[in-house]
């Protein structure tokens, strides 16, 4: 990390009047004392832009009040939960049985939105969408932007303006990271999918969860959503993991069937989500708030 980058972020909350109206001196230097740490913990390849919109994610916060919050982001107490999950298992159930425990923010749809949203594509139909046909939706978006240079005409995400919006998949790939990033930095966050468990694979004071479930189990549970056959469903369930894998991949690089990006697995066939909650969350207790 650039000293340079440190001292104008201290510039920038010493300077600005409508944070020294929410906080004193005393709080400016504990921000000066601790910065330079918490910028050691970031990733080394981040951007100097990527970097200033963590400062004014922080900046915000001070302005909203939030001064506990920011001395906890920069003392590492991140409280931060990714979770990924197979079509079918429940896995969006789980995160919001896991943040009534723990008391934070799910955000899944919202990270594509937000991607969206950055790169001027429209998000209506994205936001329409339920759990089960949203994900689809997601690798359908990835899909189209992998193998297109323009973003031109797709049935899901088509806005009524006819101007031509030049997305390739690079940038989609750039900017989902750092809007996963940047959610982070919100803190007390689970980060349900979009690859978040490799995007945020090195930060501090973070729970990688994963929840599974055999194809039988996954299988019915889709075709009582979808009203579909069982056969149906299981060919659905079969290409969406397929697809879900090459988006790992792509977006980082990783293979999601390994063990090696999480800190634990649940089997949803065997532990509701509610029951697999309260053991997450003393793991959560344990890790993100230590």
């Amino acid at each position: 990390m650039k000293r340079e980058w440190i001292e104008e972020a201290v510039e920038i909350f010493y300077e600005d009047e409508e944070i020294a109206e929410e906080i004193d001196e005393k709080a400016l230097l504990f921000i000066e004392e601790k910065l330079p740490a918490f910028a050691e913990k970031l990733p080394e390849s981040l951007r100097e832009s990527d970097f200033f919109e963590i400062i004014n994610i922080l900046r915000d916060k001070l302005i909203e009040g939030e001064i506990n919050r920011v001395k906890n982001i920069l003392e590492g107490k991140m409280g931060v939960v990714t979770v990924t999950f197979e079509y079918g298992s429940k896995g969006l159930e789980f995160a919001k049985e896991l943040a009534k425990l723990c008391g934070y923010d799910v955000l899944y749809k919202e990270i594509l939105i937000q991607t969206a949203k950055r790169l001027n594509l429209p998000t209506d139909k994205l936001e329409e969408l339920d759990d089960f046909n949203y994900l689809a939706a997601k690798l359908s978006l990835v899909d189209f932007l992998r193998f297109s240079k323009k973003f031109l005409d797709f049935s899901i995400l088509k806005g009524k303006s006819e101007e031509e919006r030049e997305v390739t998949f690079e940038a989609f790939k750039e900017m989902l990271v750092k809007v996963v990033m940047n959610m982070a930095f919100s803190n007390n966050v689970i980060l349900v999918g979009h690859g978040a468990c490799a995007i945020l694979a090195e930060y501090p004071n973070t729970v990688h969860i994963k929840i599974e479930a055999p194809m039988d189990y996954r299988a019915k549970l889709c075709a009582e959503r979808l009203g579909i056959s069982i056969e149906e469903a299981a060919k659905r369930v079969e290409q969406i993991d397929e697809r879900e894998l090459k988006f790992y991949k792509d977006i980082a690089g990783v293979d999601i069937r390994k063990i090696d990006l999480f800190h634990t697995k649940f089997n949803s066939a065997k532990l509701s989500p509610a029951t697999a909650a309260k053991v997450a969350y003393e793991l959560v207790k344990k890790i993100a708030n230590d």
